[in-house]
């Protein structure tokens, strides 16, 4: 019974610390995201500006107004919760290390009851922007704690309802993926593309795609989505458009090209976790960003 709890608590402590796109700074050295250039901008979409730019070009891409008017009552939500310093408007430089929000306080929303209403997180956003343009053979893995809370949203909360289809197709593109036996960095991405391949997922869309950054649980032996986005290729070069955490606010970048993108995304000291996880990977659709 000690071992069954014990698993269970490291279970949950691995959903805590990664099924919303945060966690714990690493002994591993993150990429800069700044080193390359020193034109990184990114928006919170709080004013109009930002907002009608982003979801022009999310509509430009085949997505559509709906969703996007989704995607904006989101981040509006959210902006008008914060108790801290305000989120500033427009698109500003990004700091040196990425964007920090340390010191970022919500008021979280509570029903009568004293229940805490779950926030989206970066599965949730890309789901809605993306749903449209994915298919998968609606493969569920039942087992995956990492995206225990998300469902939870999906079944309880009305704005991230989700339709019975919609829902499979949802945990088929967003489980994990088992990776006992594979000991190299290749092993693992071989084994993500067949699962991607098992379960039918085929994205659909012209300059759109989605990203997907595939963490390592050696506890649990699975490569999990830690993190995940939507890119746009736009006549400036890229933008990405993603929630950076449930307690943190959307966001909208700016890149000139994908090795941007990728010191950016390993930036991250929270998709980091100690000596025995091999690297993070990351994918634009099944396709590996090397």
């Amino acid at each position: 019974m000690k071992k069954q709890m014990a698993k269970v608590g490291a279970l949950l402590l691995t959903a805590v610390l990664f099924a919303g796109c945060t966690g714990n700074p690493s002994p591993h050295q993150p990429t800069d995201p700044a080193a390359s250039s020193q034109t990184i901008m990114y928006s919170n979409l709080v004013d109009e500006s930002a907002q009608n730019e982003v979801a022009g070009l999310l509509q430009h891409h085949g997505i559509a107004k709906e969703q996007t008017d989704t995607l904006i009552s989101w981040a509006e939500d959210f902006n008008s919760r914060v108790t801290s310093e305000p989120l500033p408007e427009g698109f500003r430089p990004i700091e040196k290390k990425g964007p920090n929000y340390q010191g970022l306080i919500i008021q979280n929303k509570e029903a009568q009851d004293g229940w805490i209403y779950p926030e989206a997180n970066c599965r949730l956003t890309s789901y809605l922007l993306m749903k449209n343009l994915i298919q998968t053979n609606g493969t569920a893995v039942d087992n995956d704690t990492v995206l225990m809370f998300d469902i939870e949203a999906i079944d309880t909360y009305e704005p991230f309802k989700l339709g019975q289809e919609e829902r499979k197709e949802f945990v088929s593109l967003f489980s994990w993926v088992p990776v006992d036996g594979a000991d190299t960095l290749q092993d693992h991405v071989a084994r993500i593309q067949t699962a991607w391949k098992d379960r039918e997922i085929k994205i659909d869309g012209e300059g759109i795609s989605l990203i997907t950054v595939y963490l390592h649980s050696p506890f649990d032996q699975v490569r999990f989505v830690g993190h995940t986005g939507v890119l746009l290729e736009t006549e400036e070069g890229l933008l990405f458009v993603e929630k950076y955490g449930p307690q943190y606010p959307f966001q909208a970048t700016k890149f000139q090209n994908r090795e941007e993108l990728k010191g950016y995304l390993l930036g991250r000291a929270d998709l980091y976790g100690d000596e025995t996880e091999l690297a993070p990977i990351i994918l634009e659709n099944d396709r590996v960003i090397s």
